[in-house]
Formats: structure tokens, C-alpha cells, sequence
């Protein structure tokens, strides 16, 4: 037990993600990113879980002489059973980021609690949990807590941050970005008439939405894995004014189409598509510098990000990068745990050693 242990009664319990969402709506705190809110996590459940997946909250309480008070909440996919249990984070590949919510700061100093918890009252034999921001303290409690633990993943974050206005950001983007722009806006009016709009209401998006799925099948994408995940996080979004979903019309048919995610002052850029047919005009950077202008000037957001991946096109709109990790983690206590971690973690370390100490012969 540690001394902050010590000064106050820890409790924990696991809650089904329903009684989560009905007794601690109202009293979560702000998430710094849409993709963390409860509507996104509900999608995420409703959509992308396995049939046969259990989700669970991972619960952990201050309590003093009145009640129980939350101070950090996991929600957890269960994959599997018994010897073969598995432990994921409620996310997709739909998201770039997740993590536990935190009542307080109280709440993060207490993590490695909640980690023995999980680790002591689940019978687990791997997690997969990410993505995290490399900066805070859940890389540094998950590799210090558990001994058999790797970096699975690691991936790109562009963003600008401290953005004031769209004329300072529209000037420090690179002079060739800017000056393609200018030039591709001349040329599409020169040979089509087109408009751009915004969509923040839900009689719009609608019919938006439907525009957004024709160019997306139309656009190098292809097939989407689920619409109606989509969908959904897009109708929550909207009906809280947190959605920007930007539409450019040629001809009256709907061209590019862009879906952007508003909340505690950044903008997230979650989905970018347009038709094939009209590369040449660049629609996908016309439509992009419209829905920027629009962000910076009538939202007043402070940061623009990407969610994740390290195209090369991101840098020239976002000159900022920053690492989110996933962990991979495997329990010693159990068979199929050290087979893990005897595959994945110690037979690579001396595969490399080998190697290494061939290649200095």
C-alpha cells in the first residue's frame, strides 16, 4: 500500500458500460478530445465490438466518512474466457486516442492502484491497450507497473497548437501549399461552378450525409468498414454543435467532403474524401483551407489535429508532431501469458542481441 493509499480508503468495482453511462453522465469530467466523449465510446460498442466481446468499467473510489467518490473509470473490452482473456481498450481503428477518464488529479495519481486492481481481481492473460499520448503518465504506470510489457505501436499525431486566427495559420503554411490553393480555386471556377458548405445542423446532415457516402465510395478509399458508426458519432456530435462537416459541390454534386470534430477548443480532423474525377482541382485542399478558415475564425479553436498516421501531405498543413503508443502487455502469472512473453518480448530481445553482436564481427 502506498502512503497516498494510506491517507485514504481506496475501493474498487467493475460496472457494465449501461449502469456506467446512467449513474456517472452527468458527473464526468471534460475530455480534451471528441473521440474520448461517451457518444464515441457508445458507437464504439455498438459497431466494433466482437459478438461474443464483454465490456466492462474498471472502477476505482476514494471513500471518506459520506460516500464513494469516482476518481477513475476504464472501460475495458473482455475478449474471451477464463485462461484465455484477453484485455483491450474500448477503441477501433476509427480511433486515435484512449484513455481512462479522470475525475481529478487525484484520480491520475492513483492509476497504479487501479492497474493492481485490474491486474489482481481479472483473470487476464495479454492486454492490448492504446492509444496514449506519449506525454502523459500512462505509458510510465503501465511499463513500470507490469514487468512484461512492449511497444506495439507507435504513430504519428500532427497538430498546431496556440493558433490565434486564420490569417496568422494561413501564413506560416508553406508558400506552395498556398500558392496551389489560390491557383486550383481559379481553375475549378474557371471550368465549374461550385460551392462549399458547413454543416452543423441535423435537417442538413441528413442529407449531407448521403453526399459524403457517394464520394466516399467514389474517392481511392474504397469500401468503409461501417457507416453507420459514422453515423452515429456524427448525429452526438451534431446535436451537441461539435461536428463540422464540410461539403464542396461541383456542379451541384457533391465533390469532397471532409468531417472535422469540434471540442474543448481543438479541432480534429477525423475523415477527408473526395471524388477522383476532380483530383486535378485539388477539391480535397480547397474544401481543407475553407473548413480551417472556418475553425479558426467563427469556432475561435486554439488547435487543429490530425488523428493519427504520418502521411506526408499532413505536415504541410500541421507543422507539430507528437507520438501516440500502444502497449502490449502479457501476464507472467499465467501459461499462455509467459508463452507470450517468452514469444513476443524475450525471444525478439535475444534475436536482436545475436544479431547485433554478428554484425560488429
Amino acid at each position: 500500500m502506498t502512503n497516498m493509499e494510506a491517507s485514504c480508503h481506496i475501493s474498487y468495482q467493475t460496472l457494465t458500460f449501461d449502469d456506467f453511462v446512467s449513474r456517472y453522465r452527468e458527473q464526468l469530467p471534460t475530455v480534451k478530445l471528441f473521440e474520448l466523449t461517451l457518444p464515441w465510446l457508445t458507437a464504439t460498442r455498438d459497431f466494433m465490438m466482437a459478438t461474443n466481446d464483454k465490456l466492462v468499467v474498471h472502477c476505482l473510489y476514494s471513500n471518506d466518512e459520506t460516500a464513494l467518490q469516482l476518481l477513475i473509470a476504464w472501460p475495458l473490452i473482455h475478449r474471451g474466457k477464463h485462461n484465455k482473456l484477453q484485455l483491450h481498450s474500448l477503441s477501433s481503428f476509427y480511433s486515435a486516442i484512449a484513455e481512462p477518464y479522470y475525475t481529478s488529479d487525484d484520480g491520475k495519481a492513483h492509476l497504479s492502484s487501479l492497474l493492481k486492481y485490474i491486474d489482481k481481481n481479472t483473470t487476464w492473460h495479454s492486454m492490448n491497450l492504446g492509444g496514449f499520448a506519449e506525454n502523459t503518465n500512462l505509458p510510465y504506470a503501465l511499463t513500470k507497473y507490469f514487468k512484461a510489457c512492449k511497444l506495439f505501436n507507435e504513430t504519428a499525431n500532427f497538430y498546431q497548437d496556440n493558433l490565434v486566427d486564420f490569417n496568422s495559420y494561413y501564413q506560416q503554411l508553406p508558400s506552395q501549399l498556398r500558392n496551389t490553393v489560390k491557383r486550383r480555386r481559379k481553375k475549378l471556377a474557371a471550368a465549374h461552378p461550385y460551392n462549399i458548405r458547413i454543416i452543423n445542423t441535423l435537417d442538413d446532415f441528413i442529407t449531407a450525409f448521403e453526399g459524403y457516402k457517394s464520394i466516399y465510395q467514389q474517392s481511392w478509399k474504397g469500401e468503409e468498414f461501417s457507416f453507420a458508426f459514422i453515423e452515429q458519432v456524427c448525429r452526438a456530435a451534431i446535436a451537441g454543435n461539435k461536428l463540422r462537416f464540410g461539403l464542396l459541390y461541383v456542379d451541384n454534386k457533391p465533390a469532397a467532403a471532409q468531417l472535422w470534430f469540434l471540442q474543448s477548443g481543438t479541432a480534429s480532423i477525423f475523415k477527408l474524401a473526395y471524388d477522383q474525377q476532380y483530383k486535378n482541382f485539388s477539391v480535397g485542399s480547397i474544401l481543407s483551407m475553407a473548413l480551417s478558415e472556418h475553425v479558426l475564425e467563427y469556432d475561435k479553436v486554439t488547435c487543429i489535429e490530425f488523428g493519427m498516421g504520418s502521411e506526408p501531405y499532413k505536415k504541410d498543413w500541421l507543422a507539430k508532431q507528437r507520438q501516440r503508443v500502444s502497449y502490449q502487455i502479457f501476464n507472467q502469472q499465467r501459461f499462455l501469458g509467459k508463452i507470450a512473453s517468452f514469444r513476443y518480448i524475450t525471444l525478439p530481445y535475444y534475436k536482436n542481441l545475436w544479431f547485433s553482436k554478428n554484425n560488429e564481427q
